[in-house]
């Protein structure tokens, strides 16, 4: 169903934290925060594929990536040439994948041990693209409330902020002049 392969060793300072002309293509590494984006590089290594972290304390995250994309040594690559990397096999993969990580010394998925997965699936490549669809619609949804969770907190605290310093300032004020007159 996968052909299994590895990313390969990049150096951060060769990638820029932002997409330009120069460098278009993300960086996936092992890390989970930015869901494992670690910059952007001028050069790819895959299209549209399901990664997971081999190696460390996030062995066992399963990722789906859409599009060119270049990824570290610590990440391990599923291609499909028939349309099975997509977002619903990569979730599947992900609920089950932290079982199969081994905890002898540092944390180790391999690709020996992801080619054994047993995973259920429905075989229709339609049925499983609706379902990307669902997980998908329901990733941005979440997003979207994250931001917007986000940008309601700053508003509070600006507000806060603002209160504070216009209608206690002269409290304060008279405060500090009367307990601590120079």
């Amino acid at each position: 169903m996968f052909k299994i392969t590895r990313g390969y060793v990049l150096s951060a300072t060769l990638t820029s934290e932002s997409k330009d002309n120069k460098n278009k293509y993300p960086v996936y590494s092992s890390q989970t925060q930015n869901n494992g984006l670690m910059g952007y590089y001028n050069d790819y290594l895959y299209d549209t594929a399901i990664t997971w972290t081999t190696d460390g304390a996030n062995a066992g995250t399963v990722r789906f990536r859409p599009g060119k994309f270049y990824c570290t040594n610590v990440c391990g690559v599923l291609l499909s040439d028939k349309g099975y990397a997509n977002k619903m096999m990569g979730e599947a993969l992900n609920n089950i994948a932290k079982k199969y990580v081994s905890y002898v010394g540092n944390p180790k998925l391999m690709n020996n041990v992801m080619a054994e997965i047993p995973l259920n699936y429905p075989n229709n490549l339609n049925e499983q693209n609706q379902i990307s669809n669902l997980f998908q619609n329901i990733d941005n949804l979440i997003t979207l409330h994250q931001r917007n969770l986000f940008f309601t907190n700053y508003l509070m605290l600006s507000m806060l902020s603002l209160f504070y310093q216009y209608l206690y300032s002269p409290i304060l004020e008279l405060y500090v002049n009367m307990f601590f007159v120079l």
